[in-house]
């Protein structure tokens, strides 16, 4: 799913405007474009190799400072782009010819994913991206961008939920941060709490070293203690004074667990003949997390997605029936299963999701 010649990809989460449009006011591919360009300023003015107070003059022209609203989730995208070049053999040459927005790819669903109404192969590349989107939020080549602003109600709806609770259980450093369309160029808030207030200094500290006329040091080392300061915010993403620059996990994940353990447990008390359409639990179980989606098929695709992610490939026995489970609904197969003596079947019977 991800194309050879990039060395990153940015994966766009984002709340759609209405069931039609998902951008309809245009805010959203406006916020984009800026960042864009200033992923482009960041890796330009990485290539002076100069210190002195020229060179921090000549820097902040172009990036004024890093500890703002799109300037500093554009310096970590700049980083992974370079990361995913040094993962993949890329050679510093073509971030120098080609440039680095054509080593870096935006993933924007509307753009990238068949729309209704759909023709017969475009329904086959749907599902087939559809069931590998989990993976895809986990590569190491890729990072979760969240766009919000101020009440826009993220966190309530399905698809958001499921795309951040994935890629906020990546392993790396590479968490997924929220970029604020509607604060664009406004300081951060950076503010830690209870045992981390100790390292709110260094980071900022760390973090103004790009902008520091009386101390001033090699753009590439203002760019890298800035990274690594903030990286930290990253790791500790649970930490809800965070939630204007990073994605907190805890709330997801607690959320997709108690999902699990509702659905779960229905299949756990089947007994052996008994049948269980799945779409009607798993609807259910997602609207009891309080979440909204446009249909049925959404919440059923939502929640198939989210269970899938957290299970294993080689699941076994009632816990290894999600891959599976995700596969069928993308195809509009029976979600039906029955307790056979030696397990879940699936039954090919009249009930289809959409």
């Amino acid at each position: 799913m991800l194309a050879e010649n990039l060395w990153h990809v940015v994966f766009i989460s984002h709340r759609w405007g209405n069931q039609d449009n998902p951008d309809p006011s245009g805010s959203q591919l406006a916020i984009l474009k800026l960042l864009a360009q200033r992923i482009a300023d960041v890796a330009d003015v990485l290539s002076d190799e100069r210190i002195g107070l020229d060179a921090v003059r000549d820097r902040l022209a172009r990036v004024p400072s890093l500890a703002r609203q799109g300037s500093l989730q554009a310096a970590h995208l700049v980083f992974r782009v370079l990361c995913g070049g040094a993962e993949i053999g890329g050679g510093d040459d073509r971030l120098v010819n080609d440039g680095i927005l054509d080593l870096i790819g935006f993933w924007y669903d509307f753009s990238c994913l068949p729309q209704d109404p759909k023709t017969a192969s475009e329904t086959q590349e749907f599902s087939q991206t559809l069931q590998g989107i989990g993976e895809m939020l986990l590569s190491s080549r890729v990072s979760t961008l969240v766009l919000r602003r101020e009440g826009d109600g993220y966190l309530e709806r399905g698809w958001c939920f499921a795309e951040s609770m994935i890629a906020g259980a990546k392993a790396d450093v590479f968490k997924p941060m929220i970029l604020r369309t509607d604060r664009w160029g406004e300081p951060l808030e950076l503010n830690l709490s209870g045992a981390y207030v100790a390292f709110q200094p260094e980071v900022e500290s760390m973090l103004g070293q790009w902008e520091d006329f009386e101390n001033p040091v090699v753009v590439g080392t203002a760019f890298q203690n800035a990274i690594n300061s903030t990286a930290m915010l990253l790791l500790l993403n649970s930490d809800r004074s965070m939630l204007e620059f990073v994605v907190a996990a805890t709330g997801s994940t607690v959320t997709g667990v108690g999902m699990f353990a509702a659905v779960q447990s229905r299949l756990a008390i089947l007994r052996v003949g008994e049948q269980l359409n799945l779409a009607g639990d798993l609807v259910v179980a997602l609207q009891g997390q309080g979440l909204g989606c446009r249909d049925e098929r959404d919440y059923v695709l939502v929640a198939l997605l989210s269970l899938k992610s957290l299970t294993a490939a080689d699941a076994i026995g009632d816990v290894g029936i999600w891959w599976e489970a995700l596969r069928r609904a993308t195809e509009g197969l029976s979600l039906v299963v029955v307790r056979r003596s030696d397990g879940l079947d699936w039954l090919e019977s009249t009930t289809e999701i959409g």
